[in-house]
């Protein structure tokens, strides 16, 4: 329910970053990729903008108001295609990809950890070899050392998200946010919404990747190939091989 009051303002909330796209670029261009897939795409912000860049891009998402305002986008763009989907059964396209991304700490909403696998698992599958694939979550132990973690405060527009980890052990973790936005009468809409997430520290990740059958995998503390350092970055960002 909260993703899709959060779709009305979700490319306000998150922009589209540059240094995302050249990095997505970058690996898949490497690979000679030409289709490619964003899983828990949101709304399609950078299947669309790699789309923008000659690929044949796809996106799917679980939410379908998310999927719905990304189709919206593609249409006026005349680009990418969408379509409600789980991250755990890429498959159901029936399509193979040269590169794929799950990005915005999408994983960390596979509670068990056969999910995860899973999902690692159908990754895998289909993607072609040489293929690649880019995950992105918060870096988790960071956060599991720190405690209670607030995220910068997002303000924009008569917009105010503020989001905060609270680690409840090494496998569950609460993340509460508060969406504030200004309407036009100046009255305020406010949601608030509280999730499980299950933490992913970034051994367990890279571990996981090699058991899905990746030949290698490399692993970053930002999109500008920053080293990561497990008490100070901000993001675990991993590239695997196929």
């Amino acid at each position: 329910m909260f993703y899709h009051s959060l779709a009305g303002h979700y490319d306000l909330i998150f922009p589209l970053e540059q240094s995302k796209t050249a990095f997505l670029h970058r690996e898949f261009s490497a690979v000679g990729a030409r289709r490619v897939l964003d899983l828990a795409c949101g709304t399609g912000t950078y299947a669309l903008e790699l789309a923008r860049l000659g690929y044949e891009a796809w996106g799917t998402d679980l939410e379908p108001a998310l999927v719905e305002r990304a189709q919206k986008k593609a249409a006026a763009a005349g680009a990418a295609k969408f379509a409600v989907g789980d991250m755990r059964e890429p498959d159901a396209l029936g399509l193979v990809f040269g590169g794929l991304f799950c990005i915005g700490n999408s994983l960390a909403h596979l509670l068990e950890k056969n999910d995860l696998k899973m999902a690692l698992a159908a990754m895998h599958r289909v993607l072609r070899s040489p293929g690649r694939a880019v995950l992105q979550i918060v870096n988790f132990d960071r956060i599991l050392a720190s405690g209670d973690t607030e995220l910068p405060l997002i303000e924009r527009e008569g917009l105010r998200f503020s989001r905060i980890y609270r680690p409840r052990g090494e496998e569950c973790l609460l993340f509460d946010s508060v969406l504030e936005v200004t309407r036009k009468d100046k009255g305020t809409d406010r949601f608030e919404n509280r999730i499980t997430l299950r933490p992913i520290r970034r051994t367990e990740l890279e571990t996981l990747l090699l058991e899905a059958g990746f030949a290698k995998v490399r692993v970053y503390g930002d999109y500008n190939y920053g080293e990561y350092q497990s008490a100070d970055s901000q993001a675990t960002v991993a590239v695997a091989e196929r």
